[in-house]
């Protein structure tokens, strides 16, 4: 009689937890696709009262009639088995004929004396995708003006030159730049700096041969590109002084702005290039800022063209690229590492950051060095010296009691994954060290999602059988998209810093930082915050769910981690 009550009494309990579960959809249905259980969240998401879907086909009511055939073959496969499938991204079907996207798991309860009963559990995905969508466009368009980013002029200016069909033709890329700008917010303040970026943002439209051809890079500096066109270099330097000089006058037009008349001044970089051009693109703009420099020091020119005689950072970059073929043999590089902590601010690992002391060009920042040693494939040492340098950290710690518990997480480029031993080299480094290979992770930037994903998903699945963890860096500012992250084998997901400075109360950043942190913790994946500088930070980020935090505020980049650890030194 006490069994049976406890029995009764506990599935009420499970009863009304289902019942009042909101956020997740959770049907019963009987080995005919017969409805036999249907909660108030499924009602919200698909559109059928309990009473309609009791009873009713499963296959009636929400699958898609091309979907059909092979739901009943999991379906029966399920009852077969008595367990259910991989989870899966699936778009299903709404009373009203609308597609619903939803994240569905699936299970199969089989009790003594009782029918087996699947029990299918949504997660509504249609805010998760307006919100990706959302983070997709911060990824590419300024938000201020919604004129396209540095980004998406990058990959404007790649794709054109690259793929355009007309043989020995000429562009140009404009980057201007408005004179005093700083001084203008200082005096009249933000909201007028602001309104005069839009008029100059609405200026600029008039001078753009399409929508993606001008862009905002940064406070007070945009970019116009002029396609490939031209027939001649000559005509091209034509064309693109005469725009120059438009636009300056345009922009010099006075500005009613609060009550008063504004005028404006601008400096104009401009570099000419050949198409089809093998130059990258931001090679290409960083040789317009150049001139652009030397607009500005000008006291008699408002307008610059590059000039390779001006360009003494590319002797610079050859100085790098050759210097840094010797980085390794010469014992010139080292790790910083930046602790990352958990909610009650105790170091759980560190990130390992790359620091690179040449004895001539002093301490080069790996925002010079790294993109050049992709680009020779330098990376390649550098990133084994990187792997085993912190292999070795791990294994030294592996024997101290206070220092066991702590892992490491080590950025990998693309250019090692694209490589076909990269798998070995991480199983021989590890072999060879004694690391504990669970206390290693790496972290992977999303611009490696542009490669053959399925290449991609293998390698991380070899790597994972070694025991190796997976974060995906940046997380929100590039390619990923909610269907890459249903077939990565990731562990972590790290909200950039960007969303993390933006953490105002109704602030898009904000919004877009919880949204990816209820994404990772209903993927059951850790989620780590960079860039936290302040207390504020730390907190609302704790309210929002996000278990790991990384930034200054629990400490800079060191070689010397002791002072982040109680105990002896590391």
């Amino acid at each position: 009689m006490t069994n049976n009550r406890d029995k009764q009494t506990s599935e009420a309990r499970f009863h009304k937890l289902f019942d009042d579960t909101e956020a997740m959809s959770i049907q019963g249905y009987r080995a005919d696709g017969s409805v036999v259980y249907w909660n108030a969240a499924s009602e919200k998401i698909y559109g059928y009262s309990t009473g309609e879907a009791l009873g009713r086909s499963l296959y009636d009511l929400i699958i898609p009639h091309e979907m059909r055939d092979e739901v009943k073959r999991a379906v029966a496969w399920m009852f077969d088995n008595e367990e259910g499938i991989p989870p899966a991204r699936l778009n299903l079907k709404h009373k009203d004929g609308t597609t619903v996207p939803v994240y569905s798991s699936h299970t199969v309860v089989s009790l003594p004396n009782d029918e087996p009963i699947m029990f299918c559990m949504d997660a509504d995905m249609r805010s998760l995708e307006m919100a990706e969508a959302e983070v997709q466009r911060l990824s590419y368009y300024d938000s201020l003006t919604d004129l396209p980013n540095r980004r998406l002029m990058l990959e404007r200016i790649t794709s054109v030159t690259r793929n355009t069909t007309v043989e020995s033709s000429f562009a140009a890329l404009l980057i201007v730049d408005i004179d005093n700008f700083h001084s203008i917010n200082e005096s009249l303040g933000y909201e007028i700096g602001d309104q005069v970026l839009l008029n100059c943002a609405e200026c600029l439209q008039r001078f753009s041969s399409s929508q993606d051809a001008l862009a905002r890079l940064g406070k007070d500096e945009f970019a116009v590109f002029l396609p490939c066109t031209a027939p001649s270099l000559d005509i091209a330097a034509t064309e693109a002084e005469q725009l120059g000089e438009q636009i300056i006058r345009a922009l010099k037009t006075p500005m009613l702005l609060d009550g008063r008349s504004h005028q404006v001044d601008a400096c104009i970089g401009i570099t000419l290039f050949r198409c089809p051009e093998a130059t990258p693109a931001d090679e290409l703009l960083r040789q317009a800022d150049i001139a652009l420099k030397m607009a500005k020091r000008s006291n008699t020119i408002d307008i610059s063209f590059f000039d390779q005689q001006m360009e003494s950072s590319v002797k610079k970059h050859l100085e790098i690229s050759q210097a840094l073929n010797h980085a390794v043999e010469n014992n010139e590089l080292a790790l910083a590492l930046q602790p990352q902590v958990n909610a009650q601010g105790e170091t759980v690992s560190f990130e390992a950051l790359l620091r690179w002391q040449h004895p001539e060009l002093g301490a080069v920042s790996p925002n010079d060095f790294i993109p050049i040693a992709e680009a020779t494939e330098s990376i390649i040492s550098i990133g084994d010296w990187v792997l085993e340098k912190s292999c070795q950290m791990l294994a030294h710690w592996n024997e101290e009691k206070a220092f066991e518990h702590l892992g490491i997480s080590v950025n990998v480029s693309s250019v090692q994954f694209r490589r076909g031993d990269f798998v070995e080299r991480v199983k021989n480094i590890l072999n060879s060290s004694g690391a504990t290979p669970s206390k290693l992770r790496f972290e992977l930037t999303e611009s490696l999602l542009a490669e053959d994903i399925d290449d991609v998903v293998e390698q991380m699945e070899s790597l994972r059988k070694l025991g190796v963890s997976f974060s995906l860096d940046d997380f929100g500012t590039g390619y990923a998209s909610l269907a890459y992250l249903t077939r990565l084998p990731l562990n972590e997901l790290k909200v950039d810093r960007a969303f993390v400075n933006d953490l105002g109360r109704h602030s898009k950043g904000a919004l877009l930082a919880e949204t990816i942190i209820s994404l990772g913790r209903s993927m059951n994946l850790t989620v780590i915050a960079e860039g936290v500088e302040t207390e504020q930070q730390f907190k609302r980020l704790q309210n929002m769910g996000c278990q790991h935090f990384q930034g200054y505020l629990f400490g800079k980049p060191s070689t010397n981690v002791k002072n982040y650890l109680p105990g002896k030194s590391l």
